[in-house]
């Protein structure tokens, strides 16, 4: 499936949400960060349209945490590099850093989320409190992640490991956790998870035939020991025969610990 056209209009409604002159910055061929000027776009549009693996990434020159993100990992998942991958699919990032969501609010942001997913033909996907950033993964893997770990409702993810290993499995439980088939046919539809889910604030929202979204309540939360997040929980454990689950997170230190972070919700 050619899914370039889907990705340019997410890409369009991001930059009408936060501002056409927001993103100023991509990731070049060289491996070096360049100014995103009408040369800059012709060069991303050259790597979205890399018909084996198209790699696109965007920012902005703010400091974090006040990060604009965009991050495309596309692949031929047919071509003989990816034999030995049968998990490889292409994926997409868009990242907000948490001053737009204090000035919007949490409702204005789960718009802008189904609005992305909207064209995006799309297995699984979601939406919440995460550590990133391009710019600065060192630093931030080193010293944010270590405070961060009380609060199981902020994610931790690597893009480009989970996109050569997820395939069609679930990464659960997030504020917003988009499901598509074949996950959703294979647990029911969405009749199955309403059945399921009872935590109150938690709705099951059915976007067509294929896709579904899980809400957890009215905005995002970080979690903490006054903040058990039951809803969470208890998604995290209907979905789990769907779930994945990577052995590791470059960067995570001690990996043990990140062992255990992957099945907070679990054990």
């Amino acid at each position: 499936m050619e899914v370039v056209p889907s990705i340019s209009s997410a890409l369009q409604i991001y930059l009408d949400a936060i501002g056409p002159q927001t993103l100023n910055h991509y990731l070049g061929d060289d491996g070096e960060w360049w100014r995103l000027d009408d040369a800059g776009w012709a060069a991303v549009r050259g790597q979205l349209h890399d018909p084996l693996r198209a790699l696109a990434s965007l920012t902005n020159d703010a400091p974090y945490p006040e990060k604009y993100e965009f991050g495309y990992d596309g692949k031929d998942i047919h071509s003989r590099i990816f034999g030995r991958k049968p998990g490889a699919v292409t994926a997409v990032r868009f990242g907000l850093p948490l001053s737009w969501l204090k000035t919007h609010g949490p409702q204005r942001v789960r718009e802008l989320a189904l609005a992305l997913a909207a064209p995006l033909p799309f297995s699984s996907g979601h939406a919440g409190l995460s550590v990133t950033g391009f710019l600065e993964v060192v630093r931030i893997m080193d010293e944010v992640v270590p405070q961060l770990l009380p609060h199981p409702g902020v994610d931790v993810q690597n893009l480009s490991q989970t996109a050569l290993e997820i395939g069609t499995r679930l990464r659960v439980p997030h504020w917003l956790t988009f499901i598509g088939d074949p996950a959703l046919k294979q647990m029911g539809g969405p009749d199955f998870l309403r059945a399921q889910l009872h935590a109150p604030g938690t709705t099951v929202e059915s976007l067509d035939a294929s896709r579904a979204v899980v809400t957890l309540g009215s905005a995002p939360e970080g979690g903490g020991p006054d903040q058990p997040l039951p809803a969470y929980r208890e998604l995290a454990r209907v979905l789990e025969p769907w779930a994945y689950h990577p052995k590791s997170c470059p960067g995570f230190s001690p990996e043990d610990a990140f062992l255990r972070w992957e099945r907070r919700f679990l054990d």
